[in-house]
């Protein structure tokens, strides 16, 4: 009865974050036996009768599986910017009912099942959209269950794991400074009308100092340990390989204690890089610890104005960003480590051999730390600049200033787009 019991309580908690029962199970863009599936599956999750048969049980895990399996079909039709919203809503509402179903259908209440029930949230998160009444029922479902993974206890912290704030390597400022290009300009935390009047309205790259002093990250962060107890159960998107334009390169799904231990932590062959993810609207408990730059209230499109994206980017020595241009303004936060950046003008992207087609076309051929002239021989005629960036320090990249990022150590960086 302890096991009944104690998911049971879980159930509750999970159910009373839900607005609107009707989004979850009503889905008019599917086909209606998908739509009636949920609505059953659901409805069964939450029933406090007595328990049914072993093959009642198994027939429910089965039918909301099969409308995972449907949708995800859906979702790996043609193009991801393509897949209808609701499509991948519907995705959102069967992650969540399995998760109960996972719960309801238990007869042991450990850590092993409630990282099965987090692992299937977080797919709900990764791959589905939020629901529109419901909009944080996935990631105020995978804090509780985060917290009763805590609750019931299991060690997967990492002995000496704090990284040091130690000075960057002399070998790598020597580099940088043979570096033929222009150092971008260094300012201690400009006021916003200073920073508005000599780089946003004038659209130049500056580093900025002093601004970061106030975030629990640049303490908190240094530990793995710290990350591993919020977030080391949370599957998270990461890439192998050297850099996203690499033949070999590809993405793989994993938990970020996975990630932390076999890419970060271990030699391992191949580079892996939480790169571009959006960490924090997933896990809400590591965005306490950042703050959004005062800067990123500045717009040249007041009608439009929108939350900044933020995105997280983390990962060992070693890992880059081929040279590319983002359609945002940008501020790099890095929060540990130290990064080097090579940035160009946007006057100069026909120097700089920027690939053919849509999915590329932001990016450029050349690589600016190594660059090949004989095919690249234009390149010669764009005007470098660079940066190193340390901890505690912000780099603002203008919208469509391109930049190739270097990790020369481990390091967590954080982005604002806006």
């Amino acid at each position: 009865m302890f096991a009944a019991s104690e998911a049971e309580s879980l159930i509750r908690r999970l159910t009373n974050l839900i607005k609107s029962q009707e989004e979850l199970i009503t889905h008019t863009n599917v086909i209606s036996s998908v739509s009636q599936t949920l609505q059953r599956c659901f409805f069964y999750s939450i029933r406090n009768d007595e328990a049914p048969s072993a093959t009642e049980n198994a027939k429910k895990l089965f039918e909301i599986e099969s409308v995972l399996d449907y949708v995800q079909d859906e979702l790996n039709t043609g193009h991801w910017s393509e897949v209808p919203v609701p499509t991948r809503s519907c995705f959102t509402a069967a992650s969540f009912i399995k998760c109960l179903l996972l719960l309801k259908l238990t007869t042991t209440f450990d850590a092993k099942l409630l990282k099965q029930c987090l692992k299937c949230l977080d797919l709900g998160l990764l791959l589905g959209a939020p629901l529109i009444e419901n909009c944080e029922l996935l990631t105020e479902a995978a804090k509780r269950l985060s917290e009763e993974i805590n609750r019931v206890g299991e060690d997967s912290g990492i002995h000496s794991s704090k990284t040091n704030k130690r000075k960057l390597s002399n070998d790598y400022k020597v580099h940088f400074e043979k570096l033929c290009a222009i150092e971008v300009d260094g300012i201690e935390c400009p006021s916003l009308e200073q920073f508005h009047r000599e780089y946003f309205s004038t659209q130049i790259p500056v580093k900025l100092k002093g601004c970061m002093e106030h975030w629990p990250a640049t303490n908190k962060w240094l530990d793995v340990n710290y990350l591993l107890h919020i977030a080391g159960d949370r599957t998270v998107p990461v890439e192998i390989g050297s850099h996203y334009v690499d033949e070999n390169w590809t993405q793989k799904l994993m938990t970020l204690k996975d990630f932390i231990k076999k890419h970060y932590l271990d030699n391992d062959s191949d580079i892996g890089y939480l790169a571009q993810h959006n960490l924090f609207d997933q896990i809400t408990e590591l965005k306490e610890d950042i703050r959004i730059p005062e800067y990123c209230c500045l717009s040249e499109d007041t009608e439009n104005d929108t939350e900044p994206d933020i995105n997280a980017w983390f990962g060992p020595k070693g890992t880059v960003s081929p040279l590319h241009h983002d359609p945002k303004n940008n501020i790099l936060a890095q929060v540990y480590g130290t990064k080097q950046l090579l940035l160009f003008s946007p006057k100069d992207s026909s120097y700089l051999y920027p690939h053919e087609g849509k999915l590329l076309f932001n990016t450029a051929q050349v690589d600016p730390s190594c660059p090949d002239l004989v095919k690249h021989p234009q390149f010669v005629k764009a005007k470098m600049y660079k940066c190193l960036l340390e901890p505690g320090e912000m780099l603002f990249i203008p919208m469509k200033w391109w930049h190739h990022v270097t990790a020369l150590e481990k390091s967590f960086s954080v982005s604002f787009w806006w």
